[in-house]
């Protein structure tokens, strides 16, 4: 018996241990594509649709997105590169059809909730061009974007001259929040970005993360305080969301 209860506790100590990520894989065809999709699913009545170009490779993006569905906010991650066979490089973004992140927002749409966009770095240009995009086929509202320490310039920024973004900013209406890590230079020309994002008519929110860099969670020199905020992640996210 006493081995028995032995067997018993240490079974549950691995599996404290090492929480299995309750994902579901599916896959949405558009025109001769199929777009792999691992879906958090949840019972609330938030959907958070992530575009992570990484080859299905985002481990802290994943642990967070348990942690939301666990919270009832469920969270789709569609994996656009392995889609389109391209390699996880800034140019291939140009290469995956707006149409096709379109077709990801209807799917996500179907469900009846609501519909969020979130995105990290130059993964940023996706969304808003899906956003605009989806907005000028008279769609059904979009509830918002989350745009994580965005890199949309068009060239690098010349220090004391307004910075020219990529077309895809200021052309939605969608309402964003803007996160920044408080260590990148960046965060001196948030203003001029959240007011050429609100061009087309978005609110727009801005809030710098204090201790971190851009990208902190993926980042393999990650400090104390970056690997904290990684931890606080889901936090930031709903608090953004709400």
């Amino acid at each position: 018996m006493k081995a028995i209860q032995n067997t018993l506790v240490l079974v549950l100590c691995l599996l404290m241990a090492s929480p299995l990520l309750a994902r579901e894989l599916r896959s949405i065809e558009v025109d001769d594509t199929s777009i792999d999709l691992r879906v958090f699913g949840a019972n609330g009545n938030k959907l958070l649709l992530g575009f992570p170009c990484d080859e299905g490779k985002s481990v802290a993006e994943e642990k967070t997105a348990q942690s939301l569905a666990e919270d009832g906010i469920e969270v789709w991650m569609p994996d656009m590169l392995s889609a389109y066979m391209l390699p996880d490089v800034k140019s291939s973004l140009d290469k995956i059809p707006v149409e096709a992140v379109v077709a990801v927002i209807d799917a996500a749409m179907k469900t009846n909730k609501q519909v969020y966009l979130i995105a990290s770095g130059v993964d940023t240009d996706l969304i808003l061009r899906g956003a605009a995009y989806w907005e000028q086929q008279n769609k059904p509202k979009l509830a918002g974007a989350i745009l994580l320490f965005p890199r949309l310039f068009k060239s690098e920024p010349v220090p004391g001259q307004v910075p020219e973004y990529i077309d895809a900013v200021g052309k939605t209406r969608l309402p964003m929040v803007v996160l920044e890590g408080e260590r990148t230079p960046n965060r001196w020309t948030i203003n001029q970005l959240t007011t050429a994002l609100g061009q087309g008519g978005s609110p727009v929110h801005a809030k710098l993360i204090p201790s971190v860099r851009g990208d902190f969670f993926k980042r393999q020199d990650a400090s104390d305080s970056e690997d904290m905020a990684t931890l606080q992640l889901d936090g930031l996210i709903k608090a953004s969301l709400f």
